[in-house]
């Protein structure tokens, strides 16, 4: 073999080793960037999962608040109508009587006048308890820097105040209401319509949300707890609007000095 042959012979096997490494490198490279693709899209799936899950999972705590919110709702007026067409006939029964003896004279004339106000008071204690209680949960539910929060929770809190009053007016043998009977009617129309706007936002979040599981994840990544200062000044301004309870005011008064102090609450209220 000549020096000649053997030379391109050399270049030859060194070319070919040159492409087998080229083409190791190459499959090398390529099957590496396909594994990163295939790991990005396996994360990126991972995390569509993940905030699916999660927005379903707050979906279900969303549609359940809207649930209660109605179910109170619902119960609060039905109480209130229960409780004030109580009282009209307790009223009623009372100003008739009241007529046709003419005014009581002596104590205990006055006193058969009392022992039906309270047999009657005595008679409903569950259900005005009821009625106290699911203006509590409302209450806690709702936003106070919402407009149509505030003023559900508000126009109940004057409900309740005006049904205590009826209560008080009894005591007292005033049994011409008409104003308080029409001061409720007014306040649950305006309740019932404040209601219905809060739950069909509600249902629109619950609908937004779901279909963008990950906006809704990064608003919630995005917040921050509320720290010590903010907790403290929260508690000291709710704490400064309570009134006290030996105040002896009645029903709207009291009603109008703690109608300030309903939302201080309101940043921690917010719903999901």
């Amino acid at each position: 073999m000549s020096l000649h042959a053997a030379h391109w012979q050399l270049i030859g096997a060194t070319v070919t080793a040159m492409i087998g490494v080229g083409s190791s490198l190459y499959i090398a490279i390529t099957n590496r960037r396909q594994l990163m693709q295939q790991g990005i899209a396996s994360l990126g799936l991972q995390r569509t999962t993940t905030a699916r899950t999660a927005a379903t999972f707050i979906a279900e705590k969303r549609q359940k608040w809207i649930d209660d919110l109605r179910d109170d709702v619902s119960l609060f007026s039905a109480l209130t109508v229960e409780m004030v067409e109580g009282w009209k006939r307790v009223f009623s029964k009372l100003g008739n009587q009241w007529d046709e003896r003419g005014a009581p004279t002596a104590p205990r004339e006055l006193e058969v006048y009392l022992e039906e106000v309270r047999t009657f008071a005595h008679d409903i204690r569950e259900r005005d308890s009821l009625h106290a209680q699911a203006l509590t949960r409302i209450m806690l539910r709702l936003n106070g820097d919402e407009y149509a929060h505030r003023e559900l929770t508000e126009g109940f809190y004057k409900v309740r105040a005006s049904v205590s009053l009826l209560r008080l007016n009894a005591m007292k043998h005033e049994y011409a209401n008409q104003h308080i009977y029409d001061s409720i009617d007014s306040q649950m129309t305006l309740a019932q319509v404040y209601a219905k706007a809060i739950l069909g936002e509600e249902w629109r979040k619950l609908k937004r949300e779901v279909a963008d599981p990950e906006r809704l994840i990064e608003g919630i990544l995005a917040t921050r707890p509320p720290d010590d200062a903010a907790v403290k000044a929260f508690v000291i301004k709710a704490a400064q609007s309570v009134p006290s309870p030996l105040s002896g005011k009645n029903a709207a008064e009291l009603w109008a000095q703690t109608s300030t102090s309903r939302y201080a609450t309101s940043e921690w209220n917010k719903p999901l």
